[in-house]
């Protein structure tokens, strides 16, 4: 059974059994606690999901790369398909600042290993490009499905 509370005079649909209180009207035994550096962002980004078949020849490399703005967050998984063994394919997720001039960059890896799947999720720490390096040292040629989504923009590949 729902209820309607009201909150700072506007009206909220609730569940019975829940009570609604407002922090701004109501005494309570909550200590607040301060807001720590890059957990809430003003500007909103724009939500993204892409699905990417990357075919990769035997004894190649290549990078797969999104742009992110610092804070903008990714989930993403990605599978190899028909790799002989997991052990021949490197891959590094990774992300670096956009160079400007002759100035040099910074790069963070987030995570290195050989396997033929690997997913996560990515708060990015500062602006720029970020994205995986793969290495297929195997003699066969191998895809990588990978799955992304969250608040990025493809860069041209």
């Amino acid at each position: 059974m729902h209820k309607l509370y009201k909150i700072l005079g506007h009206s909220v649909l609730g569940l019975s059994g829940l009570t609604a209180t407002s922090c701004a009207t109501s005494p309570s035994d909550w200590i607040e606690i301060a807001l720590p550096n890059e957990t809430f962002y003003q500007h909103r980004f724009d939500f993204n999901s892409d699905v990417i078949e990357i075919p990769l020849q035997a004894q190649q490399s290549l990078e797969y790369m999104v742009n992110l703005k610092r804070g903008g967050s990714i989930s993403y998984d990605w599978q190899a398909r028909n790799l002989p063994e997991s052990k021949l394919l490197l891959a590094e997720f990774h992300g670096h600042t956009i160079r400007e001039n002759d100035d040099p960059g910074e790069i963070m890896f987030y995570k290195v290993g050989r396997d033929a799947t690997s997913e996560g999720h990515l708060v990015a720490p500062f602006d720029g490009i970020h994205g995986w390096y793969f290495s297929n040292e195997s003699s066969e040629v191998i895809t990588i499905t990978l799955t992304i989504s969250g608040f990025y923009s493809l860069v041209e590949q």
